[in-house]
This record gives C-alpha cells, sequence and structure tokens, in this order.
C-alpha cells in the first residue's frame, strides 16, 4: 500500500481568537505541512473566549473564510476547530484491542485510543483529543508507531484532553451554522507545539506560553504532550488599554502605535524619535518613542511574571525550554524581556513559515501539521477538501484554462506574502 504521506492533500485550519481570526489552508505532503493561503482579519463579538454577540462574530468568521476562499479559488467546506485551553483536563489513560488480521493498521489504533478514552471523562466535558503515549504489541517492546507489527493485542499509553462543554459548544456550534463542517477540534496550546515540535523537543520537558489578545495560556509539555494547563487574563490589549489610558488615544490607534512604533524595551529606543498623533479630545500630542516603549514594557513584565509563577506551581520538576508564541511577541526587542524575566532557556519563536510569517499563525499553522500527523497514524484520509478539486489544484496537468487563472491569482497572493 502507497505510503499516504507521499499524496498531496489540502487542510484548512481555523483560529477564532479573542482578537484576530486566522484561516490558513496548507498542503500536507512528506510529513510536512506548506501553507499555501492565510488570511487574519480583526475578531469581533468575542472576548476572553467569550461569545457575546453571535450575529458579529459569525460575520467576522464568514468574512474570514470568503478572503481565504478568494485567494485559493475554492470553497472551504471543512476544517479543523482551534479551541481555547482555559478548561482543558488531561489524563492518563489506557486501551486494549484485537489485532483483527495479526497485522496492526490504521484501524487498530484509531479502536485502542478509542477504547483509551472511553468513559474517562465526565458528562459535562466533551472529548477533544487522544495522543499517543507509547503502544505495545503482545509483550513486545513498547513504541511509538506500531503500524506493521505483527501480533494479536494492542495496547496503548494515551494523555487524553477534554473541556467543558459550555465553553467549546457554543463555538462549534456557531461555525456549523456557517454550514462548515468541523473535522476535527484542537486545543490551541497542542496545536502550538505542533507548530514548533523538533525531535530534540520531543524529548525534553518543557513550556509554551502563548499571548493571546486578552488571554496569555501556559501550557506543560513533557515529549510533545500537553499534561497541564493555566491562563492568565490579560494579553496584548492590556497592552493597548495602558498606551490609550497613558496618552488619552482611541483604542485603535494605541494598538497602531504598538505595532508601528513603539519596542518592547525601551533601552533600544530612540529617545530622539517622536510620532504625532491626535488624542480623544482631537488634541494633537507628541509621543516619544522611549516613553511609549516603558509602558510597554510595564506590562509585559507583568504578564511574564505572572506566568512564570504559573509554570513554577504547575511544575516542580526542572524544564527545559520556554518558548514564547502570539502576535505581540513580534515586538522588536521582546526577546530581552523573555530572557530577564524568565531565564536563557526562554525565547521568542521566530516564525519562519513561508506564507505565515508572523507568530499570530503558530495555533492555526500548528493545526495543521497535528492533524496531518494523526490521520497518518490511523491511515485516513486527509484532505479537507473534494478529492477531484484538491486534484485539480495541485495538478498542473489537469488545469484548464479556467483554472490557470486560478493558480495565477493563486501565485500572486503567495508571493505578495
Amino acid at each position: 500500500e502507497k505510503d499516504r504521506g507521499d499524496t498531496m492533500q489540502l487542510i484548512t485550519s481555523l483560529d477564532v481568537g479573542n482578537e484576530e481570526i486566522k484561516v490558513i489552508v496548507a498542503s500536507a505532503y512528506n510529513n510536512k505541512c506548506h501553507v499555501l493561503a492565510s488570511t487574519s482579519i480583526r475578531s469581533s463579538g468575542i472576548k476572553k473566549n467569550t461569545i457575546y454577540n453571535d450575529r458579529k462574530l459569525r460575520e467576522t468568521i464568514k468574512l474570514a473564510i470568503t478572503k481565504t476562499e478568494e485567494k485559493i479559488s475554492m470553497k472551504i467546506k471543512e476544517v479543523i476547530l482551534l479551541i481555547p485551553a482555559t478548561t482543558s483536563k488531561m489524563t492518563i489513560e489506557t486501551g486494549l484491542v484485537d489485532v483483527r488480521d495479526g497485522v496492526v493498521r490504521g484501524e487498530d489504533i484509531k479502536r485502542a485510543l478509542t477504547d483509551a478514552k472511553n468513559d474517562s471523562y465526565a458528562d459535562d466535558r466533551e472529548f477533544v483529543s487522544a495522543l499517543p503515549i507509547s503502544f505495545t504489541v503482545d509483550d513486545n517492546l513498547s513504541v511509538s508507531n506500531p503500524i506493521g507489527e505483527e501480533g494479536e493485542k494492542l495496547f496503548v499509553k494515551a494523555v487524553i484532553s477534554t473541556s467543558l462543554k459550555s465553553e467549546i459548544y457554543p463555538l462549534i456550534q456557531l461555525v456549523s451554522s456557517l454550514g462548515i463542517s468541523i473535522v476535527d477540534i484542537v486545543h490551541k496550546s497542542q496545536a502550538d507545539y505542533y507548530a514548533i515540535n523538533n525531535s530534540s523537543l520531543d524529548r525534553k520537558l518543557g513550556c509554551i506560553i502563548n499571548l493571546g489578545g486578552d488571554v496569555t495560556t501556559v501550557s506543560i509539555f513533557n515529549k510533545g504532550i500537553m499534561i497541564k494547563n493555566s491562563y492568565i487574563p490579560l494579553g496584548s490589549s492590556s497592552v493597548d488599554k495602558d498606551i490609550a489610558f497613558v496618552y488619552k488615544v482611541p483604542i485603535k490607534t494605541a494598538r497602531h502605535l504598538k505595532e508601528t512604533f513603539a519596542l518592547a524595551v525601551p533601552r533600544y529606543a530612540d529617545k530622539y524619535d517622536s510620532v504625532d498623533v491626535e488624542n480623544e479630545e482631537k488634541k494633537k500630542i507628541t509621543i516619544n518613542q522611549t516613553e511609549i516603549s516603558k509602558v510597554i514594557e510595564s506590562r509585559l513584565n507583568e504578564i511574564l511574571k505572572l506566568a512564570k509563577n504559573e509554570i513554577n506551581r504547575l511544575t516542580k520538576r526542572e524544564i527545559s525550554y520556554i518558548i514564547i508564541v502570539g502576535g505581540i511577541s513580534e515586538l522588536a526587542g521582546f526577546n530581552y524581556i523573555v530572557e530577564d524575566v524568565l531565564g536563557r532557556n526562554a525565547y521568542c519563536l521566530n516564525m519562519q513559515e513561508m506564507g505565515a510569517r508572523h507568530n499570530k499563525y503558530t495555533s492555526a499553522f500548528g493545526a495543521t501539521q497535528y492533524f496531518y500527523k494523526k490521520c497518518l497514524l490511523q491511515e485516513e484520509d486527509i484532505s479537507c477538501f473534494p478529492s477531484e478539486m484538491a486534484s485539480v489544484f495541485l495538478s498542473p496537468k489537469k488545469r484548464s484554462t479556467g483554472n490557470e487563472n486560478m493558480v495565477h491569482r493563486f501565485l500572486h497572493h503567495f508571493y505578495d506574502k
């Protein structure tokens, strides 16, 4: 049978954040995902992972999907939906099944993981993921991937992740109301890991801190699997509010100053550099780069110190790495605050995936990697698009004149990135 990893497929992920909605379409091939299109727009109708206006949020999700469809000239009907990890709970469970044909296949793995999750969580919680720690075939040594192993019994040890239904059902129902099928869900924190993982991190205990819009998530990973999680009700929007308060400017102006003018640390700012803006009283004021950077540094220090306290609360073991993700980590000089507060084994991610070279896309991109690897392990179909559509899009020999225009538009968007 041909290795499914040798067949290119298309995957779409949807990350509904408190600050921005991100959509990524990626091609999955040879154990790696490559971004074909990415979209990011401002969120509306959601705050601190709680939907307060269904109509506004539905409109912004629909807009993000539509913009992505225009870039790839295909309709998006299925997505992997990222969900917050604020009420996540992880337990270690085991499963045991008979190997049906004497040789382990993906279906056997799927049944073993299903057995592990059965009756492992309360009625008010929803199953999110089952991440295998190890497999054992009969009495042989444990392996990470048992496909092709001969035996009669397959045993799995796995981490079962769940979330409160009350937290994730409203978002699932809202996305479904747009006529979009959800083929899988994954915690944003776990998706973050799949965006950065490598063979070295897969052997270590570490932490990922995601500085979102309203919430900062602190997650502990052991050999690539999230085992503990916590959150802080502060994020990049707190920085915007500080700037708006100090300089009496609108939030939109504060956000623009943060993203285009200020630095994360004042010691590298230019004390002679300044910008003129209009405050809420319609008066022109001058903002100095060093002074505004002090405002930002103060808040970021607070958030990272709180995150450090959460790490110490979540685990007493020595961790090997701390990686910071989230859009605000792109601020110039952010790494210096990270090292000052969290130590030398901490650093900001630098997303280098072509088509999504910004840390705000970490979760959305990681979700495509997570889904791809999960499907490979269970030998399941991968693509979120009908096979005939994906085939036409990916195969030059099958493109008609109309499809050539489609590819031209796609490539124009891609290289603009």
